[in-house]
């Protein structure tokens, strides 16, 4: 999943969203010098990564796209999944997703000081730009696609797959609806575990 998407799943507090979206950005495993929050939400986006891999309505939306994108697929679907729920925030979450943006660029902000040094030089920008909100925008969809492949050093066709998101919209919509459902639960279930 991409940022909305483990920011949704995140409790509401700004070391979890820094460790929600810290995930990309912190390898290895020692967090000793991390806050416990903190902590505990870089574990939960790596647990929901792997609820992602093992999801069958996500490797279902990764079949449905062309086998020329390869591994590629799971870039793509990634992307497709936060464009659809930024599109369909208001079934998800209480709040708006303009308030509920607003928020976490001030609770990121508030906790700069821990965050890794990649997502410490990429926050201005998120907020600049306001990338949480404008996932709605197929425009923006095929932007991140192409800023994507321009940083992988194995280049895939990312931007050409942009496509596939006006080609299979309703089928990959209806996976993604499926996906909530079943992994809704799980993290609930491994957030009170944890």
């Amino acid at each position: 999943m991409n940022y909305l998407a483990h920011l949704f799943f995140s409790d509401p507090a700004p070391l979890a969203w820094a460790g929600s979206l810290m995930g990309d950005f912190f390898k290895g495993s020692d967090f000793s010098a991390l806050p416990a929050e903190l902590t505990r939400h870089l574990k939960l986006h790596r647990h929901i990564d792997a609820l992602t891999r093992s999801s069958p309505a996500f490797q279902r939306s990764r079949r449905r796209l062309d086998p020329r994108f390869r591994h590629g697929r799971s870039v793509l679907v990634d992307v497709f999944y936060d464009h659809f729920i930024a599109c369909r925030w208001d079934q998800y979450h209480h709040q708006p997703l303009e308030v509920f943006a607003r928020e976490v660029y001030t609770g990121l902000q508030s906790c700069r000081a821990v965050l890794s040094p990649g997502l410490q030089r990429q926050l201005p920008r998120m907020i600049a730009m306001d990338w949480l909100t404008s996932y709605r925008e197929t425009e923006v969809v095929k932007r991140v696609l192409i800023r994507l492949e321009e940083r992988l050093t194995h280049k895939l066709p990312l931007a050409q797959g942009f496509a596939e998101l006006g080609l299979r919209r309703g089928a990959l919509g209806g996976d993604f609806s499926r996906f909530m459902e079943e992994t809704q639960p799980l993290v609930e279930t491994w957030k009170n575990d944890n």
